[in-house]
């Protein structure tokens, strides 16, 4: 990215008071971050995996991907020194005031987002209070290395990122006992009601340790889902969860479960889809618009990451293709161009092992989706 990110104020031009330098550095860090997200929120595929991904991965892995909607907003607490102001009218006139709690965001991105380990604490949170059995909370989630016998979990998490603008809430802390203001109102940085993310999950069954099973998969299964279950509709996964924030509409859009082994059935019920996501290589001129990569030449995307478009296009002096190829090339590459990436990076040989796919409509569903795929799965291991 070319934007310039200063990390240390005393790298920063100093001039004023020591207030206004604080306020401007915060202000000028929100300024690039918010720029950065700009440039950033066509490419986040990037960072998180597809179901192509599980040809290289062991029997019995899955992937969950879900895109969710909240239903109460989000926030979370920065742990940056330096916070955005707004000027707004005050007592005296118009005053600048300190965002007291900015949401975390991305270094790279600027976006806020929701790191893997705030998924892994609130999704362990949320398997303590769904009874989930210790031993398959820590065969999940790992054990602190720091313990005897320390070892790493089946769970793999990723980060959720936001493209939605943030807005700023107001609240006012109470007392316990009297239910009286402890102190004055917190302005504080939010992602509102509404807003959508993806959330991505990877499990693999390893490492297996002693008395492993091909049940463990579905107990291991069942018990996420739960946990799942717990978090985005009962808990949340925001601060401020106590309030209620944080929590997700039980619908989801693009929900789907894809996992690789012979173990998993090939329907769930009749009613789960078999088979990836569908995919559709791309026509023979579409290659003279992408890179080795799978990439969309440069020449193709403004400064900020969107398509050309059909005037800019056609305004190039050199153009890659008709018009009517390169409308048709966006509209695939949209659908198509992250599996199409994968497929090019992919080992060739690495498919002999079926991937199944299932569709997942709401968090509710994907918990009788769970069931049924264990109930599969332990009949499988019956008969083996």
């Amino acid at each position: 990215m070319s934007n310039r990110h200063c990390f240390d104020r005393y790298l920063a031009s100093a001039s004023g008071d020591r207030d206004r330098q604080k306020r401007e550095l915060g202000n000028t860090l929100l300024a690039i971050a918010e720029a950065a997200g700009k440039e950033w929120q066509h490419e986040l595929a990037r960072f998180l995996p597809i179901s192509s991904d599980l040809d290289g991965l062991p029997e019995g892995s899955w992937l969950l991907t879900t895109t969710f909607t909240l239903a109460r907003p989000f926030t979370s607490k920065s742990e940056s020194e330096f916070h955005p102001y707004e000027e707004r009218r005050g007592r005296n006139g118009m005053e600048w005031f300190e965002v007291q709690n900015p949401l975390v965001r991305d270094h790279l991105t600027g976006l806020p987002l929701v790191k893997p380990t705030t998924w892994k604490g609130h999704l362990r949170f949320a398997a303590g209070m769904a009874s989930i059995p210790e031993t398959v909370i820590h065969r999940l989630f790992g054990v602190s290395l720091g313990d005897e016998g320390g070892r790493a979990g089946r769970l793999h998490f990723f980060p959720t990122f936001f493209t939605t603008d943030a807005r700023r809430e107001v609240v006012t802390p109470l007392k316990r006992s009297t239910r009286t203001p402890a102190r004055g109102p917190l302005d504080i940085e939010v992602i509102p009601r509404g807003s959508t993310g993806t959330f991505c999950l990877l499990y693999l069954p390893h490492p297996k340790g002693p008395g492993w099973s091909l049940g463990q998969i579905a107990e291991d299964l069942e018990a996420v889902a739960a946990a799942l279950k717990a978090m985005f509709l009962d808990y949340g996964f925001s601060a401020k969860k106590t309030a209620g924030w944080g929590v997700v509409e039980d619908v989801v859009a693009d929900g789907s479960l894809s996992a690789r082994g012979a173990m998993w059935p090939l329907r769930a019920d009749g009613a789960g889809k078999v088979g990836r996501p569908p995919f559709r290589s791309p026509e023979d001129a579409f290659l003279l618009l992408m890179d080795e990569a799978g990439m969309p030449k440069s020449i193709l995307r403004k400064p900020d990451g969107t398509w050309l478009s059909n005037s800019e296009f056609n305004a190039l002096a050199e153009k890659p293709s008709s018009l009517n190829v390169y409308r048709r090339f966006r509209s695939w590459y949209e659908e198509h161009g992250s599996g199409w990436r994968r497929s090019l990076a992919a080992p060739k040989d690495a498919a002999a092992v079926p991937v199944r796919t299932y569709s997942v409509e709401s968090v509710t569903a994907l918990s009788d989706l769970a069931a049924r795929l264990a109930r599969a799965i332990r009949a499988e291991g019956a008969n083996g």
